[in-house]
């Protein structure tokens, strides 16, 4: 190689070097003095970490502001922080916190590597872990490079079964929900109630959360605190329901089913109460059974659980979750009040008006029955209140007619949600002509178009395939005629299935039929008897208060409407309600020797066939109010598959009354019976 060439090739390769040289100078200069300010900012994120404080939750109180029902404890919670740990050490502490914590790993890991995780975030791992377990993940330190001990809070439903339709429950924010709620603060693991008062107060109850500053060293592990903001409890509710009357409509429920179920009703497994105040609307008791603990959602629900929960026909016929005082019932004899609301307002009877009851009667071709075999003999609206005859109502609900039944059901608030503060509530159902036609004319039309369709597609191919023309006129007659005969059975299905039939009059005018209402509901039209024609809307929180006992918000009674009934037609309705716990009344059994005068009305509601075409045994209802001269509370009971009215769901709402009036227990009977 020539001089010369040795010297080019070291000139190429000293500006190489010179190159590589201002290259890393020009790298180390930017991240210096360009992403300095960066690189400061991501160290100390990795060395000082914001810790979220959650904020303690409001507590739910009943009306005397001492008995707690809903409240927060605190518990030892396990997360992890994915900053400062490498994927193949991620496998050690999974193991090793499984093996602690008893979780399968495969979950452990799932949690840290999901999706959505933002991995400056502590990730939960598990919740409510137990003091010694607790110990031993701090005696396993070294080895756990990145999992942290916190404490939070967990609701706590201080009674366990105790109103869980009315409480609620907790759980955490659900995807939808975040979004819903994304311009208030939540982020993914927040609590967020999910059902009852928990879910309907929410942003009363939830409180601010707080954080702290902690400086944390390579293995996330804590070193010391730098800053705090102190979280803001939530503020309390104070309800209207008064612990003690709750707690006895709770138990008669509970003692009432057992009783019909060691007897004759092995299904009378289900069963709702409800009281209220009839000057206000406050709901002072409000119980559904089969009740469950709402503490199980705090943690994971077994198969067990969920079946009982939620269970279906098959399984379990009566799922706990289910708020059956705002379910829809045929509402059987209770409804007959209506009947007479709308057969006086109508001017279609008087008060006086009587009709003879033999024990049945021939109305439209078919014999319609008393409960009573033999008759009530001669009545009138009182005395037909009082015994429930169903031949008198059968005759003043054909002469008041189905659109006065409607109206007047409506008047009194039945077939609409009453507005009550708790999620889910039904609407139930009025029925009338309208709603039949809508219910079942379009399905009939489709039907019978698609009938209709086939016999003339049919057709078609065999006139299109005819040898002459005699063969097709004689085709396009049968055809015409075909559909001639499908077109009256249209007609015949037409008139029974979408227009409104004087026996579907009849039925309803006992409450049976397509007739849907809760007990809320059933309350709520009881009341507005009792008190001249307010129809209030039900409430059950008093007020809110926050933690350092200031009032935040006080909830009055809303008037919802005022009934377009004259205060004589009411007045009727009141003293013949007072005649069914007189002697000869369908409640008598039940409430002699009651020392409070309670007016009432026992209902029995058909329930239809089972599978094997077996009768199922009725619901029975009470509804009522008292005292009779001058109403406090409205009451309104069913027991599902438990026969008459007045020797099941009566005796609850009895038990319920006494509660109310604190009589003494001697005082009230043990039993009654009745047919009705």
């Amino acid at each position: 190689m020539t001089e010369k060439a040795l010297k080019t090739k070291l000139k190429v390769f000293m500006a190489l070097v010179t190159l590589i040289f201002v290259i890393l100078i020009s790298r180390i200069g930017y991240l210096q003095l360009v992403q300095a300010q960066e690189f400061k900012t991501l160290s100390e994120q990795n060395r000082i970490r914001l810790v979220p404080i959650p904020a303690k939750r409001g507590e739910i109180l009943d009306r005397s502001g001492r008995v707690i029902l809903a409240k927060d404890r605190p518990v030892y919670s396990v997360s992890i922080s994915y900053l400062g740990i490498k994927d193949q050490d991620l496998d050690k502490i999974a193991a090793r916190l499984s093996s602690i914590l008893a979780i399968d790993e495969k979950d452990i890991k799932s949690a840290v590597n999901e999706k959505d995780v933002r991995r400056f975030e502590p990730i939960k791992i598990a919740k409510d872990v137990p003091l010694d377990v607790v110990t031993k993940i701090e005696e396993n330190r070294k080895e756990l490079p990145g999992v942290e001990i916190a404490v939070e809070p967990v609701r706590e439903y201080v009674y366990r079964d105790f109103m869980p339709h009315i409480l609620g429950y907790m759980r955490e924010i659900t995807p939808q929900q975040l979004e819903e709620h994304k311009d208030d603060g939540y982020s993914m693991g927040d609590r967020f109630g999910q059902a009852g008062l928990e879910k309907i107060y929410e942003k009363y109850l939830r409180g601010e959360d707080g954080d702290k500053q902690v400086e944390v060293d390579k293995s996330q592990h804590p070193v010391r605190e730098l800053d705090i903001r102190q979280p803001t409890p939530g503020n309390n509710l104070i309800l209207n329901i008064d612990h003690d009357i709750q707690k006895v409509a709770e138990e008669s429920l509970d003692r009432t089913m057992a009783t019909l179920q060691a007897g004759k009703y092995p299904m009378a497994k289900a069963g709702a109460v409800v009281l209220l105040d009839v000057n206000s609307g406050k709901v002072l008791a409000m119980a559904s059974k089969p009740g469950f603990d709402p503490n199980i959602f705090n943690g994971k629900i077994t198969p067990e659980q969920s079946e009982a929960l939620f269970g279906g026909k098959e399984t379990n016929p009566f799922p706990a979750f289910n708020n059956r005082a705002m379910m829809g019932y045929a509402p059987g004899s209770t409804f007959k009040m209506v009947v007479g609301t709308a057969v006086l307002e109508s001017k279609k009877a008087t008060i006086k008006d009587t009709y003879y009851d033999s024990g049945s009667v021939y109305l439209y071709g078919r014999s319609y029955k008393c409960w009573r075999p033999s008759g009530h003999g001669r009545v009138d609206l009182l005395r037909a209140i009082q015994v429930s005859c169903n031949v008198y109502f059968y005759q003043m609900g054909l002469r008041a007619g189905v659109d006065n039944l409607a109206k007047y059901a409506r008047e009194f608030g039945l077939g609409q949600k009453t507005g009550i503060d708790l999620p889910n509530e039904s609407a139930g159902r009025v029925p009338d002509p309208e709603w039949k036609k809508d219910l079942n004319e379009e399905n009939l039309k489709k039907k019978y178009d698609k009938i209709y369709l086939g016999i003339k597609d049919k057709y078609g191919e065999l006139i299109n395939k005819a040898e002459d023309e005699k063969e097709k006129k004689k085709l396009e007659r049968q055809r015409d005629y075909e559909l001639k005969q499908q077109e009256a059975w249209y007609d015949i299905e037409y008139r029974w299935q979408v227009e409104w039939q004087p026996f579907e009059t009849i039925i309803m005018s006992i409450g049976q039929g397509y007739n849907y209402y809760t007990p809320l509901q059933m309350a709520n039209y009881v009341a507005i008897i009792a008190n001249g024609g307010i129809r209030y809307k039900p409430y059950l929180v008093d007020r809110v208060i926050d933690y350092k006992g200031n009032e935040v918000e006080k909830f009055k009674p809303e008037i919802a409407d005022r009934v377009d009934i004259s205060p004589e037609t009411l007045a009727a309705l009141r003293k013949g309600m007072s005649m069914v716990t007189d002697p000869g009344g369908t409640a008598y059994g039940i409430y002699s020797g009651f020392p409070v005068k309670v007016s009432g009305k026992t209902g029995t509601a058909q329930t239809g066939t089972d599978q094997y075409g077996n009768e199922r045994p009725t619901h029975g209802w009470f509804v009522g109010f008292a005292p009779y001269d001058k109403p406090e509370v409205a009451v309104a009971a069913i027991i599902e598959y438990g026969g008459h009215g007045g020797s099941t769901a009566g005796i609850v709402a009895r038990d319920v009354l006494a509660a109310y009036f604190d009589i003494d227990k001697s005082r009230v009977g043990t039993g009654g019976v009745s047919d009705e």
